[in-house]
């Protein structure tokens, strides 16, 4: 019982810092952020390295494009979840608290 509050505070940790960094970088750019932008944000040494990770399909968030607008582009709510759940330990899925009562059970 006490891992599964110990979750709750961590997810409840999780969602208020995605709430702080949604607002300032929403502040900053808007609730879309450009490619151009994206690189730095999840912390690409290079341009060209966000390039080959985006063919790789490698990148942390989806990204989509505008008609009529040039590059790609990631919404503000979703960097700034990933953000927060890069910051904190990973909160356990629910298939691995099973396997934990489970092991302690044995």
């Amino acid at each position: 019982m006490e891992l599964k509050e110990r979750d709750v505070a961590k997810q409840a940790d999780i969602e208020y810092l995605t709430g702080e960094l949604r607002d300032s970088l929403t502040k900053l750019y808007g609730p879309l952020l450009p490619s151009r932008e994206l690189w730095k944000i999840f912390g690409y040494a290079s341009p060209a390295a966000y390039r080959r990770a985006r063919a790789r399909k490698l990148l942390p968030v989806g990204e989509f494009e505008i008609e009529g607008r040039r590059g790609y582009f990631a919404l503000t709510h979703d960097v700034a979840r990933w953000l927060a759940t890069q910051s904190s330990p990973r909160v356990p899925s629910r298939s691995e608290e099973d396997q934990e009562v489970h092991a302690d059970r044995e």
